[in-house]
């Protein structure tokens, strides 16, 4: 039996390259990667040809490559697969700029601990079969995860699968082949402990499975039950949180609702933490200080979101206009073409009326000559009335455009200009409650100079201070120093943004009306070469029914 296993082994470490030296992934090795994998045949050397450009890369396969390390893979920022499996790989590291991985395998390697998966937010199938890890862990954003594999692995307690509670899109687990496999309550808890996994090992869990082991395992699952209640809960503030700010944000005002910005700019400050430990009389001040913040920021939240609200309504008006003013458009440009179809009838039933004589023998070439000159001219003429008629249409769009995008530049500049008054006022307002505080900071320290009885449980900072007046007048001052310096940048923060946020929108505007300007004019420049296309077509038809020294001595004109 053990020669088998060891023949077993021998053959496995022969099947693919057994002569690649154990290394790092490097460049070479990702544009072999990708040229095997890419197309084949012609398509294959035309792509060779244009060279392999790594950032547009969707999935790279570096199998039984005797990989030690995992790098150079930053590159690959548009990577939805990457598959390393039957590698040396002893640690997961440098995966965190492939943001747009779906699915990663790391099976059969000879790695320890799951770690460096933060930033794989869109994951959903994560294979880690055959490795030596022993834990779950480090896994709590990958709130995508469909599939996971932990097969093979060294688990040596069946609880631990009972992390796998949080994932709630979680729908299959391989989990055969863990030390704690051998004990036969693993899979009653699994069935039981894994709510929302439908296939376990490959095999969907019966209702019966499941009751099975809640039946086994009431209490722990009760309790278990119970901490999910309480997790859930923090989920879903955590959630209403985000979503509040991102909705505060919109309007460049997050963080300035509620005293929570007050508070991180005295966290930020330790000068004045140290100052605000004396506790006492500062208290009052304090509460005085943060409710009138509250109020002043309240006012300016209050105006942000009101003007947000008016900004997404200036933006829906604009835009109605623009497609009303398309539409309107468009329909002009089908009208004349409706015109010019009625109007191109008659030249094609007469250029093949006259082919039909000339085929029956009816008339001569000598006679057909100036007659389809004559028709070509007039066609000609058709065709340059409905270009110039679609142009017009156009331009007359385009500036209809023009003016509407101008005045919407003004207006959305008039209300961010107005918002930016508004907050200059708001923190002008928290600069000035800041100088109070300040002030009344000063006296209230200045009173209790020296007062040793007042300082018996203070801080050696604190104690230090309030026995050197020098000393304290300088905390205070830092103090107030650092909280202008915090005003002064989130003022600076919501001004660039709200002027970035202007900015971008109006010269998007631009910008995608010159596209589809640009693309409405190929457009028509199109249509005309074909419609001239089909005229020569009917012209080389009948060519083809005279005979090469006749169309010569006739010349270009036929």
């Amino acid at each position: 039996m053990e020669e088998k296993k060891t023949e077993k082994k021998s053959l496995n470490s022969l099947i693919i390259h057994p002569d690649i030296e154990p290394g790092v992934i490097d460049n070479a090795m990702l544009i072999r990667c990708i040229l095997d994998y890419g197309p084949t045949e012609e398509a294959g050397r035309l792509f060779a040809e244009e060279g392999v450009h790594l950032d547009e890369a969707t999935i790279v396969r570096l199998e039984f490559q005797n990989i030690l390390r995992i790098d150079h893979l930053w590159m690959l920022t548009s990577l939805t697969k990457l598959t390393l499996a039957h590698n040396l790989i002893e640690k997961i590291e440098k995966l965190e700029l492939l943001t747009s991985l779906n699915e990663l395998d790391l099976s059969f390697n000879k790695i320890e601990k799951i770690e460096n998966l933060e930033t794989l937010v869109n994951l959903e199938i994560l294979t880690l079969f055959h490795n030596r890890i022993r834990k779950l862990e480090n896994m709590e954003t990958l709130e995508n995860l469909l599939v996971f594999s932990i097969g093979d692995n060294l688990i040596e307690d069946f609880k631990e699968m009972a992390y796998l509670r949080r994932f709630r899109k979680l729908r299959a687990v391989s989990f055969k082949g863990n030390p704690c496999c051998d004990d036969p309550m693993a899979y009653q808890f699994l069935n039981a402990g894994l709510p929302r996994v439908t296939y376990l090992d490959y095999r969907i869990i019966t209702d019966q499975q499941r009751e099975d082991g809640r039946a086994l395992f009431r209490g722990l699952l009760r309790k278990m039950d119970e901490a999910d209640e309480i997790s859930e809960k923090q989920r879903l503030a955590k959630e209403e949180y985000e979503s509040q700010v991102k909705f505060y944000a919109m309007s460049f005002v997050e963080y300035l609702s509620g005293s929570e910005l007050l508070e991180r700019m005295f966290d930020k400050d330790p000068d004045g933490t140290i100052l605000l430990s004396f506790g006492g009389e500062l208290i009052p001040f304090y509460e005085q200080y943060k409710e009138l913040y509250v109020e002043v920021m309240a006012d300016l939240v209050e105006f942000a979101q009101q003007a947000t609200t008016d900004r997404q309504e200036e933006i829906r008006l604009f835009k109605e206009l623009v497609v009303n003013a398309l539409e309107a458009s468009v329909q002009k440009s089908k009208d004349k073409v409706g015109e010019y179809e009625v109007n191109k009838k008659p030249f094609i039933d007469k250029m093949n009326e006259h082919m039909a004589k000339f085929k029956a023998k009816q008339i001569t070439i000598e006679q057909l000559e100036p007659i389809i000159i004559d028709l070509g001219e007039r066609y000609n003429d058709l065709l340059y009335d409905l270009w110039k008629n679609l142009m017009t249409i156009e331009m007359q769009l385009f500036e209809q455009c023009e003016e509407s995008r101008v005045q919407f530049a003004v207006n959305m500049t008039e209300k961010i200009t107005k918002l930016l008054e508004v907050s200059r006022n708001a923190f002008g307002a928290w600069r000035e409650h800041d100088g109070t505080w300040s002030m009344r900071q000063f006296e209230t320290l200045s009173k209790h100079l020296g007062n040793k009885n007042m300082l018996i449980d203070a801080s050696p900072e604190l104690y230090e201070a309030m026995m050197d007046r020098d000393h304290m007048m300088n905390l205070v001052a830092q103090s107030s120093d650092n909280h202008m310096r915090f005003i002064d940048e989130r003022e600076d923060l919501l001004t660039s943004r709200a002027n970035h946020w202007r900015d971008e929108l109006v010269q998007g505007t631009t910008d995608n009306e010159i596209k589809r300007n640009r693309d409405r004019i190929l457009e028509i420049n199109y249509y005309l070469d074909n419609q001239r296309e089909e005229w020569t077509d009917l012209q080389m038809a009948l060519n083809e029914s005279v005979d090469p020294e006749t169309a010569a001595l006739l010349g270009d004109d036929f």
